[in-house]
């Protein structure tokens, strides 16, 4: 079966894309997006997701994290899904592109192929994956993370998280009707192999004006939740040499994050929330927490750079010496994940047949994703398109109607060479 031989309807794929973003967790100005994940927005692109798998004759499956599996039957009864992966929640500021496009495009895949009635050996299914950004329940890729097993945050702990509203997990997916019975788990629920459309989230395709990524691995990441402790006192009455500023020390270690990540080259480190125990102006803060969030090439060099970082931390408190100090706890982790070379070739196949070698370049993600945590269970691997100015994570996050719908060609036929290779025992 010559993967070329269908074509996707561009105009439906991108008119699907737009409309369903503007009915459902558009903001006020402008294309951003914010559809935290399990909220009433999140409810109901996801009811309107169900309603058009089966009406394509899907069987619709939901397990205890919510995850949505729709899976298009194949010829073969023992085999499991070809499965095309993505996720529908976004930032609180997002756009209408990460995540979203790839489980569109696998919407767009699976109306393909019963608009030319082609029948697949394998069955083909469409995953809506749960709590990929973390923004709401902190955690990112929290439910395929379950799902794969390799997570170090069980299920019931995933449960137990809370938003910043004190709910629930668990009782946010009963609420909107997505508590599952089928298991999170891929030895129940498991997969031939995972494919992932994305936007790239970064400028380098757009740079080195390449019209598709074959990504090939994701890089490794942890979190961590550090508290600093001081002494609470009055802005005005306690004298400055006598002072334990939590706050200040703070600001010292958050700047020490960014510069030791720019000494060392190993990889990039942030801190994107900081709280105060006492947010008063009058008041000199007892208690900060802040996180980090390091990411770099392997696991090996996330180390070193966590290593020097905190050396750096006890530096600055010595240095202080006025009674603060830090507690650190990892919140959160994703090991570097290499993908599987039968899924590489299916994507690059795909992608030669559409734009030629010229256009296509090998690629690392620097950002997570689901397929990280399928990766570490059945093949895996993504597709990447091009992000105007690498933007992500942001109202402006744009990818262009074109590469959108070059992005879902190469998914379907990535689809259908891997399902050739399964049928004659290639794979």
């Amino acid at each position: 079966m010559a993967s070329s031989s269908f074509q996707i309807n561009g105009d439906r794929l991108n008119s699907t894309l737009q409309s369903t973003c503007t009915q459902w967790g558009a903001l006020s100005t402008g294309t951003g997006m914010c559809r935290l994940t399990l909220t009433q927005e999140d409810k109901q692109v996801r009811d309107w997701l169900v309603t058009e798998c089966k009406s394509l004759g899907c069987e619709v499956k939901v397990d205890q994290m919510g995850n949505i599996f729709a899976i298009r039957p194949g010829t073969a009864e023992d085999r499991s899904p070809i499965a095309m992966g993505s996720h529908l929640d976004t930032q609180p500021a997002g756009g209408r592109y990460d995540g979203i496009l790839g489980v569109q495009a696998a919407l767009e895949v699976l109306r393909t192929l019963r608009d030319n009635n082609v029948e697949t050996y394998c069955p083909i299914a469409l995953v809506d994956w749960t709590n990929e950004e973390g923004a709401r329940f902190p955690g990112a890729m929290m439910a395929s993370g379950v799902w794969s097993t390799k997570s170090s945050t069980s299920l019931d702990a995933c449960w137990d998280v809370k938003d910043k509203e004190g709910i629930r997990m668990k009782d946010a997916l009963d609420h909107i009707g997505y508590l599952g019975n089928t298991p999170c788990d891929y030895r129940a629920n498991g997969f031939e192999c995972h494919f992932e459309l994305h936007i790239e989230q970064g400028p380098i395709l757009e740079k080195e004006r390449k019209s598709v990524g074959i990504v090939t691995s994701v890089q490794g990441m942890k979190w961590f939740a550090v508290r600093v402790n001081g002494v609470e006192g009055h802005s005005g009455t306690t004298l400055m040499p006598g002072r334990s500023d939590a706050l200040v020390t703070s600001s010292r270690l958050i700047t020490a994050v960014r510069d030791t990540a720019l000494k060392t080259k190993l990889g990039v480190a942030t801190v994107g929330m900081i709280n105060s125990d006492t947010s008063s102006q009058a008041t000199i803060p007892a208690g900060v927490n802040f996180i980090i969030d390091v990411r770099c090439s392997t696991d090996e060099m996330v180390d070193q750079l966590v290593i020097a970082m905190f050396k750096a931390f006890d530096d600055i408190v010595v240095e202080e010496n006025n009674g603060t100090s830090y507690k650190i706890e990892r919140s959160w982790g994703l090991p570097e994940s290499e993908f599987h070379s039968h899924c590489i070739d299916a994507v690059r196949t795909s992608a030669v047949s559409q734009v030629g070698e010229e256009q296509i370049m090998q690629m690392k993600s620097r950002a997570g994703h689901d397929s990280a945590w399928t990766s570490r269970v059945c093949p895996t691997s993504m597709i990447f398109v091009p992000s105007k100015e690498g933007v992500s994570h942001n109202p402006n996050e744009y990818t262009s109607p074109e590469h959108c719908v070059l992005g879902a060609q190469i998914l379907l036929g990535a689809v259908l060479i891997y399902d050739d290779k399964v049928k004659h025992g290639k794979h």
